[in-house]
């Protein structure tokens, strides 16, 4: 009888395994099915593609229109498009991005490898500084790439300009993280802009002017058509 009972405890396990095995497959699926699709607030082709686009970049209603004024703090929903040479993919999404009020810091907090002219002339001038905050509106995998910021002086530009690449602690420009890191909804970037210039011309607004607000920059080796006929709309500022 104990013998009898070792099999049937013994069988009733294996069952038990055998079940357990079963039902773990079905929790797979979603992840076999996952989407792959191309964003429905872009055009194709879909991220990572090596395709050609044969569309530019098209504003869907939830993005903000050209030409845009925005308070700092306040979010732009943009496409975006960018194109690998050393890969030959493309990528592609939809950015959110914040611009934050634009702060000061005495020039000689700048650092970098700068020359005693240079750092002389940090001393009398100022750092302009915004954080920016980028995420990941569409959920796909893919790089923002390094959008195009410009910080405005207003007619004359900024007083000085200095050579060399800048850093300022609690500004960190930095390179965009790759898809790998990038590739959730709400997946976030910080970055930020850094000019100096006098108190005398100050920074007052940041644009942004990625097509299609702006012209598309395209060199020799990159294959896509120009479709700046159909950008060059108007740059989002932030003030």
């Amino acid at each position: 009888m104990r013998s009898l009972a070792f099999v049937l405890i013994l069988c009733l396990l294996l069952a038990g395994c055998s079940s357990g095995g079963e039902a773990a497959a079905p929790s797979a699926a979603p992840a076999t099915t996952a989407s792959t699709a191309p964003s429905p607030a872009t055009s194709t082709p879909a991220p990572g593609t090596t395709a050609i686009p044969t569309e530019p970049l098209r504003l869907t209603g939830e993005m903000t229109r050209p030409g845009a004024r925005l308070r700092f703090g306040e979010k732009a929903i943009v496409p975006v498009r960018h194109y690998y040479p050393l890969l030959k993919t493309y990528d592609e999404g939809v950015l959110g991005i914040v611009v934050q009020r634009i702060r000061t810091t005495p020039g000689s907090e700048v650092q970098g490898n700068f020359g005693e002219d240079s750092r002389a002339v940090l001393k009398r001038h100022t750092a302009y500084h915004a954080k920016i905050i980028i995420t990941n509106e569409s959920g796909n995998a893919f790089s923002p790439g390094t959008p195009r910021f410009t910080g405005e002086f207003g007619d004359f530009g900024p007083a000085v300009t200095v050579s060399g690449e800048m850093r300022l602690p609690g500004c960190r420009e930095g390179y965009p993280p790759d898809s790998g890191e990038f590739d959730r909804m709400g997946a976030e970037w910080k970055t930020c802009i850094l000019a100096v210039s006098s108190r005398s011309r100050p920074m007052t607004e940041v644009r942004y002017d990625d097509p299609p607000y702006g012209k598309e920059i395209q060199f020799e080796q990159d294959p896509s058509p120009d479709f700046s006929e159909h950008y060059d709309l108007g740059a989002i500022t932030w003030s």
